[in-house]
């Protein structure tokens, strides 16, 4: 019994405090408000001027007995301790993942569709052929990193199935070089004899959506944040107009 007025006046601060913190975020409701639309409206903004990219991917399965000693041509290829040859690659899709995410390989792609020229085409000049800072243009390497990195992903099902997504602002260099990369598979495996049948089950095709920027996500998860950025400056000034009060 003795405990009962105790909780009483415990439910009371309970809901003092949370009138206290439903004032704070009334009084404050014009700057919540205004930091949530800004926050929104710049993110629009930025989202709709920023590049379109879209996005393509084939799909094929490999088939066949690794006749030839696919796993001696592995290890002859650049990196190929990093990319895990003979660590536990079993299966034939294992051993094409090697092959695909290589230096080698990346090269082979970018030299087909002069990339270097592409993803560094703001310090490229296309009047006189040449780069505007020969002393500063990129490397291969530069390119290899941005392509393995930032346009192109790799990844192999449970049931043995290799998916290559190509993601670039033209939807139709990406479709290109989805299929390239099968291409450049194929012509390895027949390079080294390798007895692995690589079959198309989707071909990669021109997309007519973007993948992104998705706007309305961007939109939505910007009013998220702003929102709480928003509702911690509305305590915190609240809590510092308190303390000044109690100072004075």
């Amino acid at each position: 019994m003795s405990q009962e007025p105790q909780e009483i006046i415990q439910n009371q601060d309970d809901e003092t405090n949370l009138l206290e913190y439903c004032n704070v975020l009334w009084r404050r409701k014009i700057m919540i408000i205004l930091i949530c639309c800004v926050a929104v409206a710049t993110t629009m903004v930025i989202s709709l001027r920023s590049p379109k990219f879209y996005k393509s991917e084939t799909v094929f399965i490999a088939t066949g007995s690794e006749a030839g000693g696919l796993g001696a041509a592995l290890s002859a290829l650049p990196f190929a301790g990093a990319l895990g040859v003979g660590a536990g690659i079993q299966t034939p899709a294992d051993k094409l993942m090697v092959i695909l995410k290589s230096r080698t390989t990346s090269e082979n792609i970018i030299h087909k569709f002069d990339l270097m020229k592409v993803f560094y085409d703001k310090q490229w000049d296309s009047e006189r052929g040449t780069w505007i800072n020969p002393e500063k243009h990129p490397y291969l390497e530069d390119a290899v990193k941005y392509l393995t990195k930032s346009v192109v992903n790799f990844n192999k099902s449970k049931e043995g199935a290799i998916t290559i997504s190509v993601e670039w602002k033209d939807p139709k260099l990406a479709a290109e070089i989805a299929n390239y990369y099968v291409y450049a598979l194929t012509e390895f495996l027949k390079d080294k004899s390798m007895n692995i049948t690589v079959q198309v089950v989707d071909r990669a095709v021109p997309s007519e959506r973007k993948s992104r920027p998705k706007v309305r996500l961007n939109m939505m998860l910007a009013g998220i944040l702003s929102l709480f950025i928003s509702i911690f400056i509305a305590f915190f000034l609240g809590s510092f107009a308190n303390q000044k009060k109690s100072t004075t």
